[in-house]
């Protein structure tokens, strides 16, 4: 144990009171931090890509391109379609016209009906491999999710809503769309139907628990901008009150390393029950593509915690007092001592204030590395190590320059070293 640790214990019984009540709080906060961590990422990843209409269109914009949705998309508005001109009875009544005879007018009905529908199925299949397609459904997932939110938030008038326990979106502007490019490929029959504002629906889900989904989203929805940002806050205070920094630190790194393949790998347990649910829909074959486009950015966020879990066990280490580390730092700190010492003498001025007040400018630079990275945009692997080797960067200028030679300074000071604390 360090000198300042064991100081700790051979002061005032009221002191070590403080530092017990201090530890316990630190506790508390690891505790309360650890529970929030898996909550934090999924609030964080639905706020980013979810509720932000722009994040949300990047990141659902490529699956136009996806054959597997092409055929979705296309056997769904096919279907739609045919059901709403009713080619049976458009069959019917044209082979009634030109062939009297009942008999035979049933009998050539059918090839007939076949026929119309394949050319709306063609037809169709087109559309969604063309331009317009791409176009159309940046509109109506723009819609779709402005609708989402709506009808979490309990507005009744979106294109997404929750019947009962169906996730159920209405895809009229799409039959408008096709509808329009039947008409342009000479299926004029097309054009006679009357498709309503709002008529066709799919089902997207039937899941118990997308009430509960929405009744969580209903309590969250105002903190899930900064809820990530809020647990890595409480991390860094129990940190900061705990008595043994270093493993504190340590601690955290780890926890941080095991949700990130916790989450990995429920994660990947959980595409299987969301394809199961589209089971025995026109959408089952895409569900999958659909599952891995939509959690992107989550499982880069999950993957960029595992970075950051992995650099917070360095830095716990690094700044422990086993004996490796002493030697690690040690080596280090005499470097860029010696680096410092070289810069002229002008920059005293910059590195005086830096030295006096050395532990506020290390803790400062992390509060503002931890706000940049949380705060600002979706956590993924790039930005989490950019911006993390831009802190070690700045950390490491800010430690040259508080060796700049100052002739007004002592030889040593204690806060000229490199951060170290009790294991």
């Amino acid at each position: 144990m360090s000198n300042g640790a064991s100081a700790t214990y051979t002061q005032s019984p009221v002191t070590r009171k403080k530092w017990r009540g201090r530890s316990y709080v630190s506790l508390l906060l690891f505790i309360i931090a650890t529970l929030l961590t898996p909550i934090a990422v999924i609030g964080h990843w639905g706020h980013e890509t979810i509720a932000n209409p722009e994040q949300y269109i990047d990141t659902v914009g490529p699956l136009a391109e996806d054959p597997e949705i092409q055929q979705a998309v296309s056997e769904t508005v096919s279907d739609a379609i045919i059901e709403k001109v009713d080619t049976s009875q458009v069959a019917s009544g044209l082979v009634g016209v030109i062939v009297p005879n009942e008999a035979l007018s049933n009998l050539l009905s059918g090839p007939i009906k076949a026929g119309i529908d394949g050319l709306i199925r063609g037809a169709v299949d087109k559309f969604v491999t063309s331009d317009a397609f791409q176009e159309a459904w940046i509109r109506i997932n723009e819609l779709a999710q402005k609708g989402f939110i709506a009808a979490l938030t309990g507005d009744p008038t979106g294109p997404v809503q929750f019947v009962g326990d169906e996730l159920v979106l209405d895809i009229s502007s799409l039959l408008q769309e096709v509808q329009t490019s039947l008409v342009d490929e000479g299926i004029d029959i097309a054009g006679l139907v009357t498709i309503p504002d709002s008529d066709a629906q799919v089902v997207l889900l039937d899941s118990p628990e997308l009430a509960q989904a929405r009744a969580i989203y209903s309590l969250t929805s105002p903190f899930l901008a900064v809820i990530l940002l809020i647990t890595a806050g409480l991390f860094m205070v129990s940190v900061l009150l705990a008595t043994r920094r270093a493993r504190t630190t340590v601690a955290v790194g780890i926890t941080v390393v095991t949700w990130s393949l916790t989450l990995q790998y429920l994660l990947g347990r959980a595409e299987e029950g969301f394809v199961n649910s589209f089971a025995g829909s026109l959408f089952e074959n895409a569900a999958a593509a659909f599952y891995n486009q939509l959690l992107t950015y989550l499982l880069l966020a999950v993957q960029g915690l595992l970075l950051l879990g992995a650099v917070v066990i360095v830095l716990g280490w690094f700044c422990g007092s086993t004996g490796l580390a002493s030697t690690v730092r040690g080596s280090i700190d005499k470097g860029l001592v010696e680096i410092g010492q070289r810069l002229p003498a002008a920059l005293a001025a910059i590195g005086r204030p830096m030295r006096e007040y050395a532990p506020f400018v290390r803790w400062g630079l992390l509060v503002i590395w931890l706000v940049t990275v949380f705060a600002f945009g979706s956590v993924t692997l790039e930005r989490t190590l950019g911006w993390t080797a831009l802190l070690l960067g700045v950390l490491t200028i800010a430690q040259i320059l508080m060796h700049a030679p100052d002739d007004s300074a002592p030889e040593h000071r204690p806060s000229d070293a490199l951060p170290s604390s009790t294991t």
